[in-house]
């Protein structure tokens, strides 16, 4: 299918430009700066045109499984709901984040992961997906059958992303205990004493079991030739632990330190758009914003809120000194690209694949009005 654009703000790695964007046979066939297009070309009427986000961690997939504590929807219609709303907010590559191992709540995220997989992947094989969905495995490396399960992934090719994260209290996202405690007893309903022994079983298999898994996952990603990301790393020594087992991808760095000893030793700094829409952390770590005034934010996920990717980048490139809205642009699109390992997408250039959303902004918030994913419009 080829289809030109004409009259569009073209967002390129360095500059916007006013012109035309041909797509041919799903990829982009050429940019030109002139405002010359043949007839029966969409007319963009100056609306900007870019690249398709690029969501590597969103838990949105889950939300739409268990809409309520304790009630489960039909994995595949979650998914096609899933591929539905994140796709018209302008994410044309998604990669599903799944839990591996012990969480806080004890096995029941874990549990679900393979039918979720299997929802999205019945999906797909039966034409009812819009958008390309990926598998990011979060592996919680504390829990006792994080390998276990892990291996029930040895050969499939749905995974694009693994990350290995310790959530046991007193450290990375939860440093300030009293902030854990008043979740568990507030948000959970634990009583103090449920919420001690749960303190307890958490930090004794964060020290029997995480650094040992957290060596084992590492070598699994490698082994398979997949990007690597730490979460919710504190200190120094963490992201020198990260560094040595491969990591390319910070998640969620809970200090400016550890988010400049990521940028140092190489590894991409991603956060999360609601904090950065929001302008604060839900556990009172640093903000996304802080990170961005400081140069050191690479990559915008949508964390929970799909929508927030592209008000985060209107944020950073409006509110943020030294931010325009290529740079801002690239959080979402060229950068998460290159940290996937995916080089046929997340830039307007010629030869790559057209995932191009049409976006105007309307009383100071962006619009997606438009979406296509490889030249075939889904949105």
């Amino acid at each position: 299918m080829n289809t030109i654009f004409q009259n569009a703000r073209i967002v390129l790695n360095d500059q916007i430009v006013s012109g035309t964007l041909e797509v041919r046979d799903g990829r982009i066939a050429a940019v030109d700066d002139t405002p010359a297009a043949p007839n029966g070309a969409l007319d963009l009427d100056g609306d900007y045109l870019m690249p398709g986000l690029i969501d590597l961690h969103t838990d949105n997939l889950e939300s739409h499984y268990e809409p309520r504590p304790q009630v489960y929807w039909d994995p595949i219609a979650a998914a096609v709901n899933h591929d539905g709303e994140v796709a018209v907010a302008g994410v044309t590559t998604v990669f599903d984040a799944l839990c591996l191992g012990l969480t806080d709540k004890g096995e029941l995220r874990a549990k679900h992961v393979r039918p979720l997989v299997n929802g999205v992947t019945n999906a797909r094989a039966a034409g009812m997906l819009r958008i390309d969905h990926r598998i990011h495995l979060r592996c919680e490396v504390i829990g006792p059958t994080v390998l276990d399960q892990l291996a029930t992934f040895d050969d499939d090719p749905t995974v694009g992303l693994i990350s290995v994260m310790d959530h046991a209290p007193g450290q990375r996202q939860t440093a300030d205990v009293q902030v854990w405690f008043k979740l568990r007893c507030e948000i959970d309903g634990m009583s103090r004493d449920q919420a001690e022994a749960d303190f307890e079983r958490l930090t004794n298999a964060s020290r029997e079991f995480g650094p040992s898994h957290r060596r084992a996952v590492a070598a699994w990603a490698r082994d398979r030739g997949l990007g690597l990301a730490s979460h919710d790393d504190q200190t120094v020594d963490h992201v020198a632990e990260s560094a040595d087992i491969g990591c390319t991808i910070a998640e969620f760095p809970t200090t400016v330190e550890a988010a400049r000893a990521s940028r140092e030793s190489g590894i991409a700094v991603m956060m999360g758009g609601p904090n950065l829409v929001r302008g604060r952390s839900s556990y009172g770590n640093i903000t996304a914003r802080e990170l961005a005034e400081a140069g050191l934010l690479d990559i915008v996920s949508s964390d929970y809120v799909p929508a927030s990717m592209l008000h985060a980048v209107f944020t950073l490139a409006e509110t943020v000194d030294g931010w325009n809205l290529p740079r801002a642009v690239a959080t979402v699109t060229s950068t998460p690209a290159a940290a996937a390992h995916l080089d046929d997408r997340g830039r307007m250039e010629a030869g790559l694949r057209a995932d191009l959303i049409r976006v105007r902004v309307v009383d100071g918030r962006p619009v997606v009005r438009g979406v296509w994913v490889a030249g075939e419009r889904v949105a």
